[in-house]
């Protein structure tokens, strides 16, 4: 266990070193609460052994940031002998027990068997925990492509991390719910989850513990990022997950996002794929949202053909509207494919195949060739909706060279 005592004492600090670390703990000792208040963000202790010789507000403010860091934290007052109602007023105030001077090591033995205990107790139900939240999002974030799999992984191991966390991703891609799997796989999965649309500001308090979800960050005003950018710099309770549906490059290209704020946020980003590019997870995702509609209907072959042949511009959620508007129209228990195209509209339609005006590429006297081909393929590869092959054919270069040019700048999601 990693255990921060607080304590401006030598001696009696001395003493509580060597009776955590001759159990085995890692311990690291600090004089004053704003020493304290730092070295909850830099060493993650699992429990504080905190001095109340310190004045009443540093002592309130170092307690309140202990529990609302991490609640589960155990929190120990170290006192003066004989000074009882010290303690108690201590224990009112959040502590879980406290200790007196001269430090006995086997107070320290029975505070550190009932901490193990307690975490013992707590793995149990934090790991009944997690293998709830796992099923939840086996079925709120469904899909067995590898792409999408690759996806779920990353979600699950950003979800480990204390880090603020950027979601990417086409509108539709279903971010609020990846938002929610990173919650619910935290640590923080039992606290709160609020999630705070572009423009509404940045609540001083909303999340409490748990985390806070701001969506659209391309639409978020220039002074809200630079407070979101103080917000990220500090310790607080609460976790930050942003979301946006256009590419952060580009946002970052045409002003949309402040350089210090795709710094901070560099590193810790997740990209949901569009639709399109899940293969399968196209059949697999329409066949649940028929069963949770009505049991009995089925899409036959040609309609199931028609709904793969789709380009799904808003993603899954058009697919979950399209399928609720078949089924809605279906005349027996198979859904073919008139029904499904007349929802769907023209094959043309239906494709997205018409003209579309191509995005310009502005060059600046200084830009260097590097940067300037860097941006080309990825506009291009924009315009061709990620198609490989396409964007080859527009720059008249080979597949290969497209596939080794993506791998160089780095475009590949």
């Amino acid at each position: 266990m990693r255990i921060l005592l607080v304590d401006p004492d030598p001696a009696s600090r001395d003493a509580l070193r060597q009776a955590f670390a001759g159990a085995g703990d890692q311990v690291r000792g600090v004089t004053t609460p704003a020493d304290g208040s730092r070295q909850l963000a830099e060493f993650h202790p699992d429990a504080v052994v905190a001095a109340l010789d310190f004045p009443e507000e540093e002592l309130t403010r170092l307690f309140d940031e202990i529990l609302r860091l991490d609640p589960r934290r155990a929190l120990y007052a170290l006192t003066e002998a004989g000074r009882l109602e010290d303690g108690v007023r201590a224990m009112a105030r959040g502590a879980h027990d406290f200790l007196w001077r001269p430090v006995s090591p086997g107070r320290v033995f029975l505070l550190r068997a009932r901490l193990e205990a307690r975490r013992v107790r707590e793995g149990g139900l934090e790991e009944m925990r997690l293998r709830l939240a796992r099923a939840e999002i086996a079925s709120s974030l469904a899909g067995q492509s590898p792409r999408w799999m690759a996806t779920l992984a990353s979600i699950e191991r950003e979800a480990g991390a204390e880090t603020p966390v950027l979601l990417t991703g086409e509108a539709g891609t279903e971010k609020e719910a990846a938002a929610r799997a990173l919650h619910r796989l935290s640590r923080r999965g039992s606290e709160p989850f609020l999630t705070v649309p572009a423009g509404s500001g940045i609540p001083a308090d909303g999340g409490g513990g748990g985390t806070l979800f701001l969506t659209d960050l391309e639409r978020t005003s220039p002074r809200d990022q630079r407070d979101l950018v103080a917000e990220l710099e500090r310790p607080r309770g609460r976790r930050l997950v942003l979301s946006t549906d256009q590419d952060p490059r580009e946002a970052l290209e045409t002003g949309r996002l402040l350089p210090e704020l795709s710094q901070t946020l560099s590193g810790h980003a997740v990209h949901l794929p569009p639709l399109r590019e899940r293969g399968g997870d196209v059949e697999l995702l329409a066949r649940r949202f028929l069963h949770d509609i009505d049991g009995a209907l089925t899409f036959d072959a040609e309609a199931m053909d028609a709904l793969l042949a789709y380009a799904w511009p808003r993603n899954v959620e058009e697919l979950n509207h399209v399928v609720r508007r078949a089924a809605a129209l279906a005349d027996g228990p198979a859904i073919g494919a008139t029904v499904v195209t007349s929802v769907l509209g023209p094959p043309a339609a239906a494709r997205r195949l018409r003209r579309r005006k191509a995005p310009v590429v502005r060059i600046a006297v200084g830009d260097s060739l590097a940067d300037v081909e860097r941006r080309l393929i990825l506009k291009t590869l924009r315009f061709a909706r990620g198609n490989k092959k396409k964007t080859a054919e527009l720059l008249k270069l080979s597949l290969k060279t497209i596939y080794n040019k993506i791998k160089e700048y780095g475009l590949e999601h």
